[in-house]
Order: structure tokens, then C-alpha cells, then sequence
């Protein structure tokens, strides 16, 4: 009878040890994965508050495409950007910041961004041509697959 009894309390902490790892396991998962979120927001908030920092139009004169000019795609990191359409289509993977600094800690994250000609009226709308509103997009992907795409309020 002890015999059984000693059995029987074996498989019952057994299981019980089981279950126990499998909650440490999800609780540690999850963990990792907020602070994922947290980490994509507070970086994809970081580039939008960059890039709604700077002018609208390209100080050097009148643009009919979006993206950097020539020289200002040469310029180490984003430091030769110096208007929003500049950001149009840039992507850095790991992120990386203004001066170029990539953020090693971050490997398997992506920072994408996109700018567009929209039409005031109906946002969804894009447009080819300067209609007066950009949209801007900024996406940070982390190495878990949690993403954050963010656009500026309005």
C-alpha cells in the first residue's frame, strides 16, 4: 500500500511540476513580448518625433519626387536629411539612430518608413504629385514579430 501511495504521489508533483514550467515558460514569453511592444513603441514614437521636427518642403528648392536628394542620401546615418520627404522609403535593419549608430542590442529589428502625397480630403487616398499633405509612416518590426506601424494623429 506505501508502495502505491509513494506511486501515486510521484506522478501527482510530476504533473504539478509540469504545469508549473509551462506557467513560468508562458509568464516569461509574455514578459519578453511586452517589452517588445513597448520597446517598437517608444522607438517608432522616437523617428516619428525626428521626422515631424523638420520642414514640410526641401529647403533647397522644389521637389517632384519623395525621398532623399542625391547628397542627402550620402550623409553617414539621416543627418543629411533635412525635409519629411527625405524619410520616404528609408529603412535601416537593426535600427539605427539620426547619426547613423546602429543599435546592436536590436539585431532582427527593422525600422521602415514611408512618406506620401495624400489628398486632404480623403487621407486614404495617395496621390502623384504635391498636394499640400504628407503622410508619413513609421514602422519598427522586432526580431519576435511584434510590429508597430504609427502615423501621426489627425
Amino acid at each position: 500500500v506505501t508502495l502505491v501511495e509513494s506511486l501515486i504521489a510521484t506522478v501527482v508533483v510530476g504533473v504539478m511540476l509540469v504545469a508549473a514550467l509551462n506557467t513560468v515558460g508562458a509568464a516569461r514569453f509574455a514578459r519578453r513580448n511586452l517589452a517588445d511592444a513597448a520597446r517598437v513603441h517608444l522607438l517608432a514614437q522616437q523617428l516619428m518625433a525626428e521626422i515631424t521636427a523638420l520642414p514640410y518642403m526641401d529647403p533647397d528648392g522644389l521637389v517632384l519626387v519623395l525621398g532623399p536628394d542625391l547628397l542627402e542620401g550620402l550623409a553617414p546615418g539621416r543627418t543629411g536629411f533635412d525635409d519629411v520627404d527625405d524619410f520616404s522609403g528609408w529603412s535601416a535593419s537593426p535600427p539605427m539612430l539620426r547619426d547613423g549608430t546602429v543599435l546592436t542590442q536590436l539585431s532582427g529589428w527593422r525600422q521602415d518608413d514611408s512618406v506620401n502625397w495624400v489628398d486632404g480630403n480623403a487621407l486614404a487616398s495617395l496621390l502623384g504629385n504635391d498636394s499640400g499633405v504628407k503622410r508619413i509612416t513609421v514602422t519598427i518590426r522586432a526580431a519576435s514579430g511584434i510590429s508597430s506601424p504609427l502615423r501621426p494623429p489627425g
